[in-house]
């Protein structure tokens, strides 16, 4: 159905009022609050076609209008097409301030990140790790433990550091651990597992040990890219009334506690540099009805990349979230290329 421009205005500003009051919004509210030129009586018949076509609904007949899904997807598109609402330059700079703060510290970006964009949109905030499209090694060094047992130092592109024991068949001598590591860094270094596999070469037996166990480490991390995250402003989120209910409640924190609502959320993570909004019933499962989420990546595109996004009620601030989400995404990608480069 194509709506006139008079109806396209009427359920905007329902969608506003309801996002602002959380209450149903009545026709002869919406004609004392804004200047529609138009009685109500015109308002409540504009607002009883919106409901027939899947836009709105209503507890009972004679109570107030609620936004549904349909709504919230009109309402977004408005908001890309006319830009979203800009963040306050104060707001923008105190969060400059504190992403500054972390920038040495690698392991604190991804935290700091979340933290400061949940307080952006008063809701929850997901954020992960920057990390490769396909995890690569910067350096390995092997460590004598035993005669039998060296620990395996295998140091990521993006900063981060895994260790593993390797148990060799045979003796290997601390200089000759030493020589497999200069070895193995002068062949694997800046390699992905999958090149690794498809690689002619020429190992020992022990090194074939080591090479086995850093492929297994690098499959691993790349399967435990969207485990890695950060969830900020659950106080935020259960602050919200749609989660008065106790049920409710329980989902929501269920849920984070064992990691599959995060996961669930980076799951729907656009392509590209693009800005993503999923809103209601339009996410996968229905863990996630009831939320709608707001995401983006940040970094370099095919070198390193991260997440960040917003998680709120269908009934969130899209325009405040997508900035905030864009502003946040804007300032790790600053990070990762100061970095990087």
């Amino acid at each position: 159905m194509a709506l006139s421009i008079r109806e396209r205005t009427i359920l905007n500003l329902i969608v506003s009022d309801y996002i602002r009051e959380a209450i149903p919004v009545a026709s002869e509210a919406l004609a004392r609050r804004h200047d529609l030129g138009v009685s109500s009586a015109t308002i409540r018949n504009d607002v009883m076609d919106l409901e027939q076509n899947g836009f709105l609904t209503r507890p009972h007949p004679s109570a107030g209008a609620i936004p549904l899904d349909k709504a919230y997807r009109l309402h977004v598109e408005t908001i890309s097409v006319d830009g979203p609402s800009r963040l306050p330059s104060e707001v923008q700079s105190s969060a400059r301030q504190r992403l500054n703060v972390a920038e040495r510290d690698i392991d604190e970006w991804r935290n700091e990140a979340a933290d400061v964009l949940a307080g952006l949109v008063g809701n929850m905030a997901i954020a992960t790790f920057p990390s490769s499209d396909e995890t690569r090694i910067r350096h390995i060094e092997l460590v004598s433990l035993k005669d039998v047992l060296g620990l395996l130092i295998i140091v990521l592109e993006q900063a981060k550091v895994r260790q593993q024991l390797v148990r060799f068949e045979m003796p290997v001598a601390p200089a000759e651990m030493q020589t497999i590591s200069n070895k193995l860094n002068a062949l694997l270094r800046g390699m992905s597992s999958r090149e690794i596999e498809t690689k002619p070469l020429e190992l020992s037996t022990a090194e074939e040990d080591v090479v086995g166990t850093t492929v297994d480490i690098l499959r691993e991390e790349e399967a435990s890219r969207y485990n890695d995250h950060f969830l900020a402003g659950l106080r935020n989120l259960l602050s919200q009334p749609e989660f008065e209910d106790k049920d409710s409640l329980e989902v929501v924190i269920r849920s984070i506690e064992d990691g599959s609502l995060g996961r669930a959320v980076l799951a729907q993570a656009p392509d590209g540099s693009v800005i993503r909004v999923v809103i209601g019933r339009e996410n996968a499962g229905d863990m996630l009805w009831p939320l709608s989420i707001v995401l983006r990546r940040y970094g370099i595109p095919g070198e390193m990349n991260g997440v960040i996004g917003a998680i709120g009620p269908v009934r969130m601030e899209y325009g405040r979230t997508i900035a905030g989400v864009e502003f946040m995404s804007a300032l790790m990608t600053d990070l990762v290329e100061t970095v990087h480069t």
